[in-house]
């Protein structure tokens, strides 16, 4: 697929948003968040969804996609292990509008691994073997989401990904896909080559072994300063760079994350990253940049 032929939604701007970190809300938090989604502009939601689960998010898909939102799904597993037969539960997103499904997380992080240690083997093997079930139901298989911070370098698991892909005969599926990008940008310089921009790096060692690119969607990032005020430059940084002056193949950026508690959500561990907080508190860069448009 050339990268013109995949999806993108309705006046695109390629500002995304991180969803509630988990695999399901009340449709009331559905209703509030995604009318807030509208007033900010946003046009990509990352959610998360269970490789088997065909009803959690039924709602939430359907007012996105009724408002011009491009949903990501994010194939909800804690370990590089086989989800199953993604299959029915593709198809039946795929008909409500879903078209990207990220498939793992963080695989170079010892975090994600089963076995303790990243290896970028059974990573590669995995997802091929993820990836035919999706293109099989029409989805577009998401590859990557490294971490920059993982214990395995980012930057050398997807080059030895792709070399393992190409060994296992798999580099065909790429032909479908899509990459994952996780970038973070904390309070680097706006050019530093290894925050926001670090999507350059993942396209040039794409292109390098495959002979092109591919679309590239940032399904995480964030740039947290220790104050909100701090962090609106490197907001507005960020997301005016999606308005004006983005590579085509970077499709869309998503901020880490929309809201945690507030939501529905009961795990405080990211309660610090949410833009929309419990007890009403509310980021200023919601008012003073996304609002504006």
């Amino acid at each position: 697929m050339p990268i013109a032929a995949y999806p993108v939604p309705p006046a695109n701007n390629g500002w995304g948003m991180h969803w509630i970190p988990s695999t399901g809300q009340s449709t009331e938090a559905v209703d509030k968040f995604v009318g807030e989604l509208v007033k900010m502009h946003i046009k990509w939601v990352v959610f998360l969804n269970g490789p088997q689960d065909m009803t959690s998010n039924d709602y939430l898909v359907e007012r996105l996609v009724a408002n011009g939102i491009m949903p990501v799904m994010r194939v909800y597993q804690s370990a590089i292990e086989p989800y199953g037969d993604l299959t029915p539960m593709v198809r039946h997103y795929r008909a409500k509008g879903v078209y990207y499904f990220q498939l793992y997380n963080e695989p170079n992080a010892n975090v994600e691994n089963r076995q303790g240690f990243a290896n970028p083997n059974q990573y590669a093997t995995a997802w091929s073997a993820s990836a035919r079930q999706v293109i099989s139901a029409g989805g577009l298989p998401g590859i990557g989401s490294f971490s920059p911070g993982g214990e395995y370098d980012h930057f050398e698991f997807l080059r030895r990904t792709l070399e393992i892909m190409e060994y296992n005969g798999d580099t065909h599926l790429l032909n479908h896909a899509w990459f994952s990008a996780h970038n973070y940008h904390g309070t680097r310089e706006f050019d530093d080559p290894g925050g926001f921009l670090l999507f350059r790096s993942y396209n040039q060692i794409i292109s390098d072994h495959i002979g092109r690119s591919l679309p590239i969607i940032g399904t995480e990032a964030g740039s947290y300063a220790g104050t909100d005020e701090a962090e609106i430059p490197f907001i507005r940084y960020q997301y005016d760079y999606m308005k004006y002056d983005h590579e085509p193949y970077f499709l869309g950026c998503s901020w880490w994350i929309l809201a945690n508690r507030a939501g529905g959500h009961h795990d405080d561990a990211w309660e610090w990253q949410a833009l929309f907080k419990e007890g009403g508190y509310v980021h200023p860069a919601v008012t003073q940049y996304f609002y504006g448009g």
